[in-house]
């Protein structure tokens, strides 16, 4: 079983490429689960109706409630793709951090990891700001950690920061295997993030340009390979796609995240180069 973790900055773009990612491998033949490690519980939304989403969190909380099933948990969502959603508190009450790591604990309970599933991806809410949002890293559950970033500075510094946790739990069989460019069309964006993932040990993969199919899906609740398969955004996820089917452990590292005088020197040598 593969298991991936798509990590960034804040509305990064993380779910647009975790989903259309699932999505690709399930029209490969492969069983895929995708979990959302995010209160906002949207990582499901291309591919389950929002009425019908249910979260983990939101099981739980239900008068009675001691354990939950694999039934109960999973949601079964177009193209072939199951979906776990964590959920969490309302915004400004509770710790969401602590929700992921209770839902890493339900998997565990309901055996939702042991039902034969080829691929698993994660789909990690923002920076890692806390030992809850590292848990995929920290447990070990995501063995591949793809980062989503553009060529903007805060993308590059959550990028840097997210390294620092790769580095912190790559005893767990944790490692980098390349830096997604969701491309927001700035001047030189391209060159420095190749520059970036270079410095990292890392490397680049198939960028992903802006493109209105993006904006154009997502206001029908859709991945782009579902709603416009033969649209120029589509081939370009299906040759990052490519990619990343093809990542073996030799295309994996323990990246070297810059210092933060480094990394300030970084940006300045990106601006000007």
């Amino acid at each position: 079983m593969r298991t991936l973790a798509f990590y960034g900055k804040g509305g990064i773009g993380k779910t647009t490429v975790a989903t259309n990612i699932s999505v690709l491998f399930a029209k490969d033949g492969r069983r895929v689960l995708q979990v959302g490690c995010d209160p906002k519980h949207d990582s499901s939304y291309k591919l389950v109706a929002r009425e019908q989403v249910r979260t983990v969190m939101g099981l739980l909380q239900v008068p009675g409630t001691q354990t939950l099933t694999r039934e109960q948990v999973v949601m079964h969502g177009r193209m072939g793709v199951d979906c776990v959603e964590t959920g969490g508190p309302e915004p400004g009450v509770g710790c969401a951090g602590r929700g992921i790591t209770r839902m890493f604990e339900v998997l565990g309970e309901a055996k939702v990891l042991e039902s034969g599933y080829d691929v698993v991806v994660y789909d990690v809410l923002g920076d890692v700001v806390c030992g809850g949002f590292a848990a995929p890293l920290r447990r070990g559950f995501a063995r591949e950690v793809y980062v989503v970033a553009s060529g903007e500075i805060m993308a590059l510094y959550a990028a840097n920061n997210i390294c620092r946790a790769i580095v912190t739990h790559a005893r767990n069989g944790v490692a980098l295997a390349g830096v997604v460019a969701n491309l927001r069309g700035s001047s030189k964006e391209l060159a420095t993030l190749q520059a970036f993932a270079a410095r990292i040990g890392s490397r680049l993969l198939h960028p992903i340009p802006q493109h209105e199919a993006v904006q154009e899906a997502e206001r029908h609740s859709r991945t782009v390979i579902e709603h416009a398969p033969d649209c120029a955004i589509a081939h370009d996820y299906t040759a990052l796609f490519g990619e990343i089917q093809a990542t073996t452990q030799e295309d994996c590292c323990i990246p070297r995240p810059l210092e933060d005088t480094e990394f300030e020197q970084f940006v300045l040598n990106a601006m000007v180069a």
